[in-house]
């Protein structure tokens, strides 16, 4: 039978592994199984506090990781120091922690991020604006939109779009409708997914203007899906034969934007919606077999809704 027992494992320079064992012995060979534990104590806790403030970058990032996994949100007011770091990758890990733990500190959380807005590098920049979206912070709406329109990174302006349309502020629009003029494809395109969250049923004019005058058809595909939120239930059948025609570019963004639209459960979606968008999934699953599992996920998805 096995045995129980609890090990911590550490290494000259590495970080420590907590968790527990069991062992036993077979044939005279010793069997021994390894797990990390569910929670970890506050003994540990004060460890990784320690290796946050080591200015080490691998124990550093370690740390972080390690308070997101157990959800340590009295770790806040440590992490949110790490924002002050001269690393580029430490500003960026931190920004992006606070996401998943800066809901109870939320104000203080918040106009971090917001302070983070103008770093130099795009990459801390546009997780902090991610991030905020995660957050929900809505007072830091205008200056994202300010971001949207002005950043110099296609990076940030994309994470900016995003953004806006999880703040899910009508009051967003006109900047939404300045940033399809945006040079770069995937600013436009997570721009018109925001356009069909925040925007109302007397866009779906507007959207068509802007489906007749792009040429990239990822756009193309969020436009109807937009147009589609707002009401246009056809647009559902344009963006299915899009599908249908798509190379596997093309296919992938599609599939993400079905994920998305069942993810938010659009009330519009019927039963003959879902025969319908099995039926050109299963057709994408054949045509391209690397994005069979994909495809075969959205199936099972479209399966259990019942809207009876």
């Amino acid at each position: 039978p096995y045995s129980n027992g609890s090990i911590i494992f550490s290494n000259p320079g590495a970080p420590f592994t907590a968790g527990y064992f069991k062992y036993k012995i077979l044939n005279n060979e010793l069997y021994i199984s390894f797990r990390r534990p569910d929670n970890i104590n506050q003994e540990e806790i004060y460890i990784l506090i320690k290796k946050c403030k080591s200015n080490q970058i691998k124990e550093q990032i370690f740390a972080l990781e390690m308070f997101v996994k157990f959800k340590i949100y009295s770790a806040v007011p440590v992490i949110l120091e790490l924002l002050k770091s001269d690393h580029e990758i430490i500003r960026f890990s931190t920004a992006e922690a606070l996401s998943y733990l800066g809901k109870k500190e939320l104000k203080s959380v918040g106009l971090a991020l917001i302070n983070l807005l103008t770093d130099p590098a795009e990459l801390v920049r546009s997780q902090a604006v991610d991030s905020l979206g995660i957050l929900n912070y809505k007072p830091a709406r205008k200056k994202i939109e300010l971001l949207l329109i002005n950043d110099p990174s296609p990076l940030v302006r994309a994470s900016a779009a995003e953004t806006i349309g999880d703040l899910g502020d009508f009051n967003s629009l006109n900047c939404l409708q300045l940033a399809m003029k945006d040079w770069d494809t995937a600013v436009r395109g997570y721009t018109a997914n925001s356009l069909g969250i925040i925007g109302k049923k007397e866009l779906i004019p507007q959207l068509q203007i802007y489906i007749n005058s792009e040429d990239s058809f990822e756009v193309k595909a969020e436009l109807l899906v937009a147009q589609y939120r707002l009401g246009k239930a056809e647009s559902l059948n344009d963006l299915l034969s899009l599908l249908a025609k798509a190379d596997e570019d093309l296919a992938i963004v599609i599939l993400n934007i079905f994920d998305d639209l069942l993810e938010r459960k659009t009330p519009l979606i019927t039963n003959t919606n879902i025969v319908d968008i099995c039926q050109v999934l299963k057709l994408i699953e054949q045509k391209f077999l690397i994005l069979a599992p994909h495809s075969k996920n959205l199936i099972i998805k479209c399966e259990k809704i019942n809207y009876f």
